[in-house]
């Protein structure tokens, strides 16, 4: 009987170990694990703050292309008006005032 007790108390003692073991075990896993998920959301943010300049940069890049494009046209359409205004100057000064004469 003696020997019964000691061998319960054995099993007993050695489950008591495996589960503090496990316990352990579970505690050190918990740390890793949110260790880990502090490491893929540093990753994540950092991915995103690239992702966002990229675009900004793009983004600025196509907007300077644009301004570039229309101060071209705007700097044509001002030439042609130039050249409109030189040409037709005389014709236009005495059209206006032979209209305001006859009125």
């Amino acid at each position: 009987m003696e020997q019964l007790i000691k061998k319960i108390i054995d099993v007993d003692k050695q489950a008591r170990q495996k589960t503090d073991a496990s316990k352990q075990q579970l505690a050190e896993s918990k740390i890793a694990i949110a260790q880990r998920v502090s490491e893929l959301e540093a990753l994540y943010n950092k991915s995103v703050e690239e992702i966002i300049a990229l675009t900004t940069q793009e983004e600025n890049e196509k907007v300077q292309q644009q301004k570039a494009e229309i101060e071209a046209k705007f700097a044509a359409a001002n030439d042609n008006l130039e050249k409109a205004f030189t040409a037709h100057k005389e014709q236009w000064v005495k059209e206006l005032v032979g209209r305001a004469v006859q009125n």
